[in-house]
């Protein structure tokens, strides 16, 4: 499998776009963009979401669950909501992320026609987000698997494009990692091992600009020296190895979900952002979105119920 491509978000109104797939609705919408894209134009910001997970309320709630007679009627509601707050933003965001967990029904050991009808919906809503604001993907344990195979993969690739991927937007360089090849590649080393290297060369190539990195699973919850969690964060060795890279190249703001609760801690000065769940909550959070406001010199956020989330974005 080759290297994901490098793709560059333009100003709006976009000229070129790119429909990487066509099922039912189009979704995953990468824009292509000139060089202008890598030179600073101004502040801006972008929404990042998480976790709607289609599905995973059913399975939580009902202690005799059985895939084939899940529901998702909450996460729809919620979803269509989180898409209705993000096309009414004014000015509109550059883009709108959503950091994994895109369905709950996993790819193997489940119930793979609930997987489908899942991931038809998930198109179906989404593709309403306005055209003029790129929707990028991140994936997640759920759209891949816990321990990720090379089918799993390309049934991803297949449905929602790149699993780890770089792009450019108004000089400022964003990177998205597949966080399961550092949480248990098993059954793909060869695919953590090139993702790894891809990092290198893309950390390299942006040396100078301001880079800002994306994933599902959080480094780490609250302290980058805390112990490994079956779960909700990446083994210590693995952990420390990889923010160490990222922090010697610059990164100062990497930006995650999985958790369903809002998180995050400091590793030197690079902060760690968890935002909870568009979906189910697993803590005292509101379903929601964050606001990430970037300036020449300065990156703020702020977490926003969906039913709060403001009109209109100002800068200071």
């Amino acid at each position: 499998m080759s290297a994901p491509n490098e793709w560059q978000l333009p100003s709006a109104p976009c000229t070129y776009m790119i429909l990487l797939m066509q099922v039912n609705a189009n979704i995953l919408r990468y824009f292509l963009g000139t060089d202008a894209d890598k030179t600073w134009s101004g502040d801006f910001y972008f929404v990042q979401g998480a976790d709607p997970q289609f599905g995973q309320m059913s399975f939580y709630r009902n202690p005799n669950y059985v895939p084939a007679e899940a529901d998702w009627n909450e996460e729809l509601r919620l979803a269509k909501l989180a898409v209705r707050k993000v096309n009414k933003l004014e000015p509109k965001p550059r883009f709108f992320i959503i950091c994994g967990d895109l369905t709950n029904e996993f790819p193997t050991g489940g119930c793979l026609e609930t997987k489908e009808k899942q991931i038809k919906d998930f198109k179906k809503v989404f593709s309403r987000v306005k055209s003029e604001i790129p929707l990028v993907c991140v994936c997640g344990n759920h759209d891949v698997g816990d321990t990720p195979t090379v089918e799993t993969i390309n049934k991803y690739r297949s449905d929602f494009g790149d699993d780890f991927f770089s792009f450019w937007c108004s000089g400022v360089f964003f990177i998205v990692l597949n966080s399961q090849y550092f949480k248990d590649p098993t059954h793909v080393p060869h695919l953590a091992e090139e993702q790894e290297r891809w990092l290198d060369s893309q950390l390299s190539a942006a040396a100078g600009s301001r880079i800002i990195c994306f994933s599902h699973i959080p480094w780490f919850i609250n302290r980058y020296d805390e112990a490994e969690n079956k779960i909700f964060n990446i083994n210590p060795d693995v952990r420390l190895k990889i923010l160490d890279k990222l922090y010697n190249a610059g990164v100062r703001h990497f930006f995650c979900g999985h958790y369903h609760r809002n998180g995050g801690g400091f590793y030197k000065d690079l902060e760690l952002v968890i935002t909870s769940a568009i979906g189910l909550q697993l803590g005292n959070d509101k379903s929601g979105m964050r606001i990430v406001k970037v300036k020449k010199d300065k990156v703020s956020h702020q977490y926003y119920p969906l039913e709060e989330v403001p009109k209109t974005i100002a800068f200071d």
